[in-house]
């Protein structure tokens, strides 16, 4: 397993974490230069579904072919800011699909819509793993969640109960922007 689970950290030494590519990586795939031996996550995150979103389907579709792409995210809703949630819902949807087509595993970034992900869950069905990043929780929202077959992926800011809640093998430790 790597060291860190989810990082905006593009310096991240190759083999140790999952880098989340950033948003110039989806509007201009072609200039975006992967490290060897790196491991990325590419998604469509809520907050930039007010942006170009053709273009970046066009870089989301380009960079899921890569093998060193080992996630789709992030991606989720976020009640707070984005568009409204009725595209970033959507949005996700179809990003949701691509995982499936592609067997590659989502992160979700999530702010005020557990239920409203639950639920998608729920009506997707999805046969690869969906994680939950830098989760903050209660107890008792870690256990409906993994209850659901989510994994959680906690950074620096956690609730210290939910951490020891979560089964070790359904638990991963991330860096976010904290690094």
């Amino acid at each position: 397993m790597l060291e860190d689970f989810h990082t905006h950290n593009l310096l991240a030494v190759p083999g140790t974490a999952i880098i989340n590519l950033p948003q110039e990586a989806l509007l201009c795939p072609d200039t975006f230069l992967l490290v060897e031996g790196g491991c990325y996550s590419v998604g469509i995150h809520p907050w930039w579904t007010l942006g170009e979103l053709e273009k970046m389907w066009d870089g989301l579709t380009y960079w899921v072919q890569n093998p060193q792409v080992v996630a789709i995210g992030e991606c989720g809703l976020d009640k707070l800011r984005g568009a409204p949630l009725s595209l970033q819902r959507s949005v996700f949807l179809r990003q949701a699909e691509m995982a499936e087509a592609y067997r590659l595993p989502v992160t979700i970034h999530c702010v005020k819509a557990f239920d409203q992900i639950l639920s998608l869950h729920k009506q997707v069905a999805p046969t690869v793993q969906w994680t939950i990043h830098g989760f903050r929780g209660k107890p008792e929202l870690a256990c409906q969640l993994l209850a659901a077959g989510f994994n959680l992926s906690f950074g620096t800011r956690y609730n210290e109960e939910s951490w020891r809640s979560t089964p070790p093998d359904r638990r991963y430790r991330e860096t976010d922007e904290d690094w």
